[in-house]
């Protein structure tokens, strides 16, 4: 029996010893280890979390969309910002000569009731040089970029920091675009 009892004793000083080295190799060994460096391509998606937004602007008498993928999770109005700057930016680019040149947002802001206000600086409607379906397209693409992008019930345009009639002198802009951009609109080519 003695051998016994001297065996079990020693698997019981093994196993602590076993217990006793698997502790400090884990509270006190620290293995030298580069940190993993981020790829980007494939993997980038699982990474970050992306805003998509959608940019409508005009190309004649059709809207065309380009999607931009911005990183973050964005609140209302810096989403609103960020749109507003790619629109101005994308439409800048088309070169539909729509857009009046110079032109820049100058403030942004939603009020309570849902709107969204932009209020662009003189030469949005000082340098538009379109016509009735020009101006109705840069409306309409404008007032598709925001509501397609934010929940909001509503765009309203301002100029230089005022309500204006109009911009090209064919559309009144006195009121949300919902008004203007949703009536249906027949233009013969």
């Amino acid at each position: 029996m003695k051998k016994g009892r001297l065996l079990i004793i020693m698997l019981i000083l093994v196993s602590l010893a076993g217990v006793g080295f698997g502790v400090f190799y884990l509270y006190f060994y620290e293995p030298a280890t580069e940190p993993v460096p981020v790829r980007d391509g494939i993997n980038e998606s699982i990474l970050k979390e992306y805003t998509t937004l959608k940019i409508f602007y005009p190309a004649g008498n059709r809207l065309e969309l380009v999607e931009k993928k911005v990183p973050g999770i964005l609140s209302p109005i810096k989403t609103a910002e960020i749109l507003i700057n790619e629109y101005l930016d994308v439409s800048g680019k088309a070169g539909s000569g729509i857009l009046p040149e110079g032109t820049r947002v100058d403030n942004i802001f939603i009020s309570s009731d849902g709107v969204v206000y932009l209020d662009f600086n003189r030469e949005f409607s000082r340098n538009f040089q379109g016509d009735v379906l020009d101006e109705y397209m840069l409306l309409k693409s404008i007032f598709n970029t925001i509501l397609g992008n934010l929940d909001v019930r509503d765009v309203m345009i301002l100029i230089n920091g005022k309500e204006a009639e109009t911009i090209g002198g064919h559309l009144l802009i006195n009121r949300p675009l919902k008004e203007i951009v949703t009536q249906e609109m027949r233009f013969d080519e």
